[in-house]
């Protein structure tokens, strides 16, 4: 999914046609909530936070089934990110509520395959490659 990702945001995001919005899928055991809620707590330090956590958790998700507190903390400390914030937000509840209840809406919504492309109410399944979404985009977008 990165390459069509970056793709997305170096095109459609940057010209102001497409938002681009990540749901949580928390279906792996207790650290897709542990990853979900670091690259969150990043993000509210820095949006590009966010996404510089999520292609680092992406890339490295075979390192998440044996991870524990400390290489999440660890995480944010290669992002820059102030600890003492980070390590609030991360042991907070109110940032794993929220995900929690985006991964019951998703679940609601009928979504549980990984990845899932929501276009306007048109969904696609699966990695795809960008010529897929921009197909997409241009039968949507004006």
């Amino acid at each position: 999914m990165l390459g069509a990702e970056r793709e997305i945001i170096a095109n459609e995001v940057a010209a102001g046609q497409v938002r681009l919005v990540f749901w949580p899928i928390l279906d792996l055991g207790p650290n897709s909530l542990n990853a979900a809620t670091t690259a969150t707590c990043a993000g509210e330090q820095d949006p590009a936070a966010f996404w510089a956590a999520h292609d680092t958790l992406f890339e490295n998700q075979g390192d998440l089934y044996g991870a524990d507190r400390q290489y999440f903390v660890d995480l944010a400390a290669t992002l820059g990110l102030d600890g003492a914030a980070f390590a609030t937000c991360y042991d907070g509840e109110a940032v794993r509520e929220q995900l929690a209840a985006l991964d019951a809406a998703r679940r609601e919504a009928g979504i549980f395959n990984r990845p899932t492309f929501d276009l306007n109410g048109q969904r696609l399944i699966g990695a795809q490659p960008y010529d897929t979404f921009a197909a997409a985009f241009a039968a949507l977008l004006p």
